[in-house]
């Protein structure tokens, strides 16, 4: 009797254990098919040939680029992007791949997404909830297609994953910043402007937020206040604020880009790109997931003002930095439909600004855990899961619209190279797919890559050296003559 007693005591505790650690098991999960998704994607349909801007990198990783320097700050449209240039050519540099961007993409998508299940299992004392799902599927969904399977993208990924870091910072705050935290959000502040325009806009809540904490920490009655701590904040601001005044010396608004034609139309793709942060499965219905958007950003901006009237100390100043990263979410969502307005009706919204529209969905649901009454606590989180978690498949189907054309695309690429063309003839060819805007730059890259022997465009005929081989012979003939 004491025998049976004692198996039926020890399964109730195998049973007890399986469902505290059954939504662990689950996100996890998550994580980690998404994540194997993403890595078997990139090895079936992935090719060593750059596509895009990424012909912006040929010059420098072949050792053809005259000014590093001058090439790191140039403009790409609105973009100043001299850190993730710096970070792709180093990549680029060591493996002559330029599928090293791709594998960056998923892997500090993945980083991200880990970073954040941590954040939150911590924050609720060990605990993690299905919800957290949430986290893998909005940044590794193959509606992110061409985020993760464009090098190039790791210039809006970098971004997005410095903004997030700063906000995993945000959400675990309990008191003011210690050192090892102050210097990692230092680096984030640091590297935004170095990062585009997307991390120029999103330094805008950054800033208060870090003035405040600076001036707090200078203040010695405030607990765990550290001089040292508020020296390395005032200096990582003063240099943020160099860059920031320098990014705008020479600046200029790119040509193809045409103003927004009115108010309306702003706030009618502002509110889009708001509802993008759920993938570009939303394009199937705008008007209900942008009244989906909106009404969750709205809700939430309430429950941060309702929650700064009744909070004071470290709660407080965690509530104010929330309601500042949301409302620079906000006006970050402004500046994409003033900057977008005149183009989203004829080329529609790109499907990569799903990245950078994320991290205002990310902070709603942060907040309600943090500030929603009640059972709204767990259940705002809970719903923002499940409709990423409804549109996984609408996403993923949307994502292979890309891959699709990517696909037929390096076909026929690898298929002119094996056919024995020459660089001219593999320019007019592939212009359209590989480089629409600028036939002199993708010629003089097929040239550089082929001398430099990476990849497929090592087998590519040199036209130029074919002429220069004929040439001696007709010369020769002409002196004997």
């Amino acid at each position: 009797m004491t025998r049976k007693i004692e198996i039926q005591n020890t399964r109730s505790e195998l049973n007890s254990s399986l469902i505290n650690k059954g939504p662990s098991i689950f996100v996890w999960g998550i994580w980690l098919l998404m994540l194997v998704i993403a890595l078997r994607y990139f090895l079936k349909y992935t090719q060593n040939i750059p596509l895009a801007e990424d012909w912006n990198m040929v010059a420098a990783v072949t050792g053809k680029q005259a000014n590093i320097v001058r090439w790191l700050w140039e403009q790409n449209n609105e973009h100043r992007i001299p850190l993730p240039k710096i970070i792709l050519l180093f990549l680029l540099k060591t493996t002559k791949d330029f599928r090293a961007g791709m594998v960056l993409n998923i892997l500090s998508s993945a980083l991200l997404a880990a970073f954040f299940i941590k954040a939150m299992h911590k924050l609720r004392g060990n605990k993690t909830y299905y919800s957290d799902a949430f986290f893998p599927i909005a940044l590794l969904h193959i509606g992110n297609w061409e985020n993760l399977f464009w090098s190039w993208q790791f210039t809006f990924i970098l971004s997005t994953f410095l903004t997030c870091i700063v906000i995993i910072v945000l959400v675990q705050y309990r008191q003011l910043l210690t050192m090892p935290k102050a210097i990692l959000v230092c680096i984030c502040m640091i590297g935004l402007p170095l990062s585009g325009a997307n991390g120029l806009i999103s330094l805008l809540p950054v800033f208060p937020w870090l003035v405040y904490e600076t001036y707090l920490q200078f203040r010695s009655r405030e607990p765990g206040a550290s001089r040292a701590v508020g020296i390395l904040l005032l200096s990582s601001i003063l240099i943020t604020i160099f860059f920031v005044i320098v990014y705008f010396i020479g600046y200029y608004r790119p040509s193809w880009n045409p103003p927004s034609p009115s108010v309306w139309a702003t706030l009618k793709t502002s509110a889009k790109f708001m509802a993008n942060g759920f993938g570009p499965a939303v394009s199937f219905s705008w008007p209900v997931f942008s009244l989906i958007a909106l009404s969750l950003i709205s809700s939430t901006i309430i429950l941060l003002i309702n929650a700064l009237l009744k909070l004071r100390g470290p709660e407080f100043r965690r509530a104010l930095a929330m309601f500042f990263f949301l409302g620079g979410s906000i006006v970050f969502a402004l500046a994409i439909g003033w900057g977008r307005a005149a183009m989203v009706p004829v080329f529609a919204m790109p499907m990569r600004y799903a990245m950078i529209a994320v991290p205002a969905i990310i902070i709603c649901y942060c907040s309600w855990f943090l500030y929603g009454p009640g059972k709204l606590k767990q259940l705002i989180p809970l719903a923002i899961s499940f409709i990423m978690f409804i549109l996984i498949i609408p996403n993923s189907k949307k994502g292979f619209i890309w891959r699709d054309w990517y696909r037929d695309g390096t076909s026929t690429v690898l298929n002119d190279i094996k056919n024995g063309v020459t660089i001219s003839e593999f320019v007019n060819k592939n212009q359209s797919f590989l480089l629409h805007w600028s036939k002199q730059k993708l010629q003089a890259g097929v040239q550089q890559l082929s001398e430099a022997k990476i990849g497929q465009f090592k087998n590519i005929k040199d036209d130029v050296l074919m002429d220069h081989y004929i040439a001696p012979i007709d010369h020769d003939s002409n002196i004997e003559k």
